[in-house]
């Protein structure tokens, strides 16, 4: 019986791989070399899965910075579809189950969330030039827009230019402490691979730095805060490091990688690894270790600015007992 329901577990598993590697037969089994060794290096595959000379895509004859960003089958459709569908179904559990429990954010306090108006045009500077530098590159550049700091320039954009209800608000700024932690893994080790045009390369570290010092701003100045007086410290600070991977991976395998798939590219490098100091991501599990060292980020930097806002806190209840004594 228990060999019965295996076979039917893998025929239906190997039908589902055969269903996902249809959606884009053009693409290579490894990522080409990123830069050319043979003079005739091959970075597509014909639209059928044809390898003849004739329907093949030459890495040369690619537009520039498109070669770095080329997609794979690096991992097997199979292994594509076992990490969407449990990466999907656990994150949207989490999500339902944790959302309701959030704690409201007072309605009179909703102009404290509204960001001033030097940030709104800044926000809207770098988020046009983005849009500009992403919509004139490459075919298909425009979806890295959905790379995960550009996801969060649209979650400022939103604050800054959306109707938002003030619930709402509050939880994009608690995702977004989290999610800042990615900026500064960007500016750490940059991959500027696809970056050919004008002034890209200054503007990616510009708007980087801007991802970081926003959220400086937001909570030095006390406009948003990671201490909710509501609920319990660690309680607090647990469910909101799980709502933030929790929407991370629920959008990068539910949304992400079927784009990725469907377009060819190496969309927040879900076909294949980012290049790490001595590749240490890589391999089959590449994407578990990604999932991994983001969700270690997220909870190293929500620890720092929840520790450092408890002693913030600390500190400004004893300067006023000070001025009342």
């Amino acid at each position: 019986q228990n060999q019965k329901i295996q076979t039917m577990i893998s025929q239906a598993l190997s039908l589902a791989g055969s269903i996902v590697k249809s959606i884009n037969p053009s693409l290579l089994s490894y990522p080409p070399p990123s830069i050319e060794e043979s003079g005739h290096d091959v970075c597509y595959l014909g639209t059928r899965g044809e390898d003849d000379p004739q329907n093949v895509i030459y890495c040369r004859d690619l537009p520039p910075g498109q070669r770095g960003m080329v997609g794979s089958w690096y991992i097997h459709p199979e292994r594509h579809v076992l990490e969407s569908i449990a990466f999907v179904v656990v994150s949207f559990s989490i999500i339902i189950r944790i959302l309701p429990t959030l704690s409201k954010y007072p309605e009179k306090q909703h102009d404290n969330l509204n960001p001033p108006l030097l940030v709104r045009i800044a926000t809207f500077i770098f988020f046009t030039c983005q849009i500009i530098y992403k919509s004139t590159g490459y075919p298909g550049k425009i979806l890295f827009m959905a790379m995960p700091c550009n996801i969060v320039w649209i979650m400022w954009a939103a604050l800054c230019f959306l109707p938002l209800k003030t619930q709402a608000m509050h939880i994009m700024y608690q995702l977004i402490v989290p999610y800042t932690s990615l900026a500064i893994v960007a500016v750490a080790t940059p991959d500027t691979t696809d970056l050919t045009m004008w002034m890209e390369v200054p503007f990616f570290f510009s708007m980087h730095y801007a991802l970081i010092v926003y959220p400086i701003y937001f909570l030095w100045s006390g406009r948003i805060s990671v201490l909710s007086p509501g609920d319990g410290l660690v309680s607090n600070f647990l469910n909101w490091w799980t709502l933030a991977c929790a929407f991370f991976a629920l959008f990068y395998f539910g949304v992400a990688a079927p784009l990725s798939l469907i377009f060819g590219i190496n969309l927040n490098y879900m076909l294949s690894p980012p290049p790490t100091p001595g590749d240490i991501i890589s391999g089959p599990n590449f994407r578990l270790q990604s999932t991994l060292a983001c969700a270690v980020a997220f909870f190293l930097l929500q620890f720092l600015v929840t520790i450092a806002s408890v002693f913030g806190r600390a500190g400004r209840k004893s300067s006023s007992l000070k001025k009342i004594i």
